[in-house]
């Protein structure tokens, strides 16, 4: 997760973003695992790093244009941040472990629960972002909550905190989960 944190950062002011970047980068993991795959036995050790990012590169560039010709408003709101898709470390470790000759049925499974746990942190985080610090729900402004709303949580500032309380909670459930499956054992 802390890998994603930039995109989270990016995208999670506005559910509408946060949505559009989460099918962005599970799209771009599922692809870019997807042909790593089946190119790591043929790609030279010394040249795997710039093959990987020219191969992610040229799938984010894809995606990218697809999204300006069918949903240019969501585009507009992610702005340069579509396009750092391309040097995410999230995707870069993603296709990297899955090219070290699992196969495919495994470094699909591993990019989709990669990419959906990444999109739903992205869209916890705008939710909470947008109710709290735009009072509003896709743009729709919620008339209850405007005389409360915390405009800071809006910002940056307000995406590296939710993003934080966000993971602890996350951490706390995991950390139970498994000091549980431990006592089972």
């Amino acid at each position: 997760l802390m890998l994603g944190a930039g995109f989270v950062m990016a995208s999670s002011s506005n559910l509408q973003a946060a949505l559009g970047m989460g099918v962005a980068v599970l799209v771009s993991m599922l692809l870019a695992s997807l042909v790593l795959t089946a190119l790591c036995k043929v790609i030279p050790a010394y040249a795997q790093l710039p093959a990987y990012l020219l191969i992610i590169t040229g799938f984010v560039s894809i995606i990218s244009m697809l999204m300006q010709a069918w949903f240019p408003e969501v585009v507009e709101m992610l702005g340069i941040h579509l396009a750092t898709i391309a040097v995410s470390a999230v995707i870069y470790r993603s296709g990297e472990e899955n090219a070290e000759g699992k196969d495919n049925i495994f470094c699909i499974k591993t990019a989709l629960v990669t990419g959906v746990y990444l999109a739903v942190i992205m869209i916890v985080c705008a939710l909470i972002r947008e109710f709290i610090g735009s009072a509003s729900i896709f743009g729709q402004p919620i008339e209850f909550m405007a005389n409360y709303k915390i405009s800071a949580i809006a910002g940056a500032f307000g995406g590296y905190l939710i993003l934080a309380v966000v993971t602890a909670i996350v951490n706390t459930i995991l950390n139970g989960r498994n000091s549980e499956e431990k006592e089972d054992k």
